[in-house]
């Protein structure tokens, strides 16, 4: 996801009267890396390092600025919940040894961060919250007391209304109660950025249908040269076929569901046929 773009198209238009340019906005984004030996999978951790990288390359400079934390993870013990009777008080619950993963810092670091700018920075006109965590509610306080600039608050959640915690709501000039699937769609970075000493690649897991994005490559790479021009291949329009369903976009914007993604895999099969024919 472009957060720049999500903010700077989106939200802020959508939400608030206050007149923006991109070049007044700023973003900081709080955020920790992932513990490898508490990850789901053994790709998350250079998947999200890589979603950093595309961040920074793709922003320009004071645009967005990444501020991480850090995660804990110790042994400790806690009530299991029951599985035949999941409302049974937790003292009456087995106790158990588990591991606890704690992010460590974000609330504090953005607590901080917004005060030192809203104090030190004469021309902020109005700070904007993603959150719904109670935590926070402090510094709206504060910074709501010191009636320099508005607040706004954005509960991160998608098209299902979510209803802002009123501890923060009450802080806020206006509130957003959800973020639409459609702006998050229209809001998604390149596949490919370029920075650094070599550009970052979208993971083939970040797409809605990974295992068969994969089952395509393999696929294609029956008869293109390497993955490259197998992405090619997917990012531009392609011919269609009577006995198929026509494809209204370029493959790679259909394959985060399951039935469009099964059609492009159709014309890739087609398409490796007549290559050999």
């Amino acid at each position: 996801m472009d957060i720049f773009r999500l903010f700077d198209s989106f939200i802020l238009p959508s939400s608030t009267n206050e007149i923006h340019t991109s070049d007044n906005l700023s973003i900081k984004f709080f955020t920790a890396d992932i513990i490898e030996k508490a990850a789901m999978s053994k790709d998350s951790l250079a998947d999200q390092q890589a979603y950093h990288r595309a961040l920074t390359f793709h922003s320009l400079k004071n645009q967005l600025e990444i501020i991480k934390g850090y995660y804990s993870i110790n042994p400790t013990r806690a009530f299991k919940i029951d599985e035949k009777e999941p409302k049974k008080s937790p003292n009456e619950c087995e106790y158990v040894d588990i591991w606890k993963l704690e992010e460590k810092q974000t609330d504090v670091n953005i607590a901080v961060e917004a005060l030192f700018d809203v104090l030190t920075d004469e021309s902020i006109e109005q700070v904007v919250f993603v959150t719904n965590d109670t935590d926070l509610e402090r510094a709206l306080e504060k910074i709501k007391s010191l009636n320099k600039v508005k607040i706004g608050l954005v509960i991160p959640t998608t098209d299902n209304v979510r209803y802002p915690n009123e501890k923060l709501d009450i802080h806020a000039d206006w509130t957003r109660k959800n973020i639409l699937i459609d702006e998050l769609k229209l809001s998604q970075l390149p596949r490919v950025i370029q920075g650094g000493r070599k550009p970052v690649t979208k993971p083939i897991g970040w797409f809605g249908q990974p295992e068969i994005l994969e089952e395509i490559m393999l696929t294609l790479l029956k008869v293109e040269a390497n993955r490259t021009k197998c992405w090619r291949w997917l990012e531009k329009p392609l011919p269609s076929f009577d006995d198929l369903p026509p494809l209204a976009e370029p493959p790679i914007q259909l394959l985060d569901n399951e039935e469009t993604a099964k059609i492009v895999l159709s014309y890739a099969k087609r398409y490796t046929q007549l290559f050999k024919s």
